[in-house]
């Protein structure tokens, strides 16, 4: 072939085609990448069975302790009555004892919600994924003004994934005759931003402490819930402030 001088040059490489070559190759890739997708899915699923096994062992404590209370209290009301009976203690010791069973009654009281609790979270009655509000506790502490805040917030459904967003809490009341609302970062020293960053799977207590401004005199307390993802969603849910019900 006659070569033009000054002109361009075209090099050429030859190469072997091996089509076997290829298709194995591409045979490993799709092979590694099922491995990794199968061990990735069968990890996430022994976590969930070891959470949800923790969870269950919980709850049958709960069980076990709820059942000796009861006996117990039933030991006390056989006590008092045979006392009452017989007048063989004075009226003090027979008034310590029921105290005793009005603590004992408490103690239940405080022991069925929780193992209402758990048991509404590991066999729920729908298999809808359903993020709630479980409660709102404000407890004053010794120092004036200053309370103690816990939010419970729980997942019910098929507790496959995890859920996670922001919660904000705003506490709404009167200051000088006029409404007001604070969120809790005007109001918590351990709160910086409008809301509070969750992630779980069961469910998540957020805690902490709030100091009342001068002057101001609560009503009631908002929780707001903002999941993330692509399906997000909102949960709203109002509380009266302790002593408001």
């Amino acid at each position: 072939m006659t070569v033009v001088k000054g002109s361009k040059q075209d090099h050429l490489v030859v190469v072997s085609y091996d089509p076997w070559t290829r298709f194995f190759k591409r045979l490993f890739v799709l092979i590694l990448i099922a491995a990794l997708g199968s061990a990735g899915y069968l990890y996430g699923r022994f976590e969930a069975a070891q959470i949800q096994s923790q969870a269950i062992a919980e709850r049958d404590q709960l069980k076990e302790e709820l059942q000796m209370t009861r006996d117990e209290m039933s030991s006390y009301s056989q006590r008092v009555i045979m006392l009452e009976k017989g007048g063989e203690v004075d009226r003090r010791s027979t008034e310590g004892l029921r105290q005793n069973l009005v603590d004992l009654r408490t103690q239940i009281a405080t022991l069925q919600e929780e193992v209402a609790f758990y048991k509404g979270i590991m066999a729920p009655s729908t298999t809808k994924q359903d993020l709630r509000i479980q409660k709102v506790d404000i407890e004053p502490t010794l120092e004036q003004r200053r309370y103690r805040y816990k939010v419970v917030v729980t997942q019910v459904g098929t507790n496959q994934r995890f859920v996670s967003g922001l919660a904000a809490v705003n506490i709404t009341g009167v200051l000088d005759g006029k409404q007001v609302v604070y969120g809790l970062r005007d109001v918590s020293e351990d709160v910086q931003d409008y809301g509070i960053k969750y992630r779980f799977r069961y469910f998540q207590e957020i805690v902490g402490d709030l100091v009342l401004p001068e002057g101001f005199i609560a009503e009631s307390v908002e929780v707001v819930l903002q999941t993330n993802g692509s399906k997000a969603n909102r949960v709203e849910q109002t509380f009266p402030w302790p002593g408001k019900e």
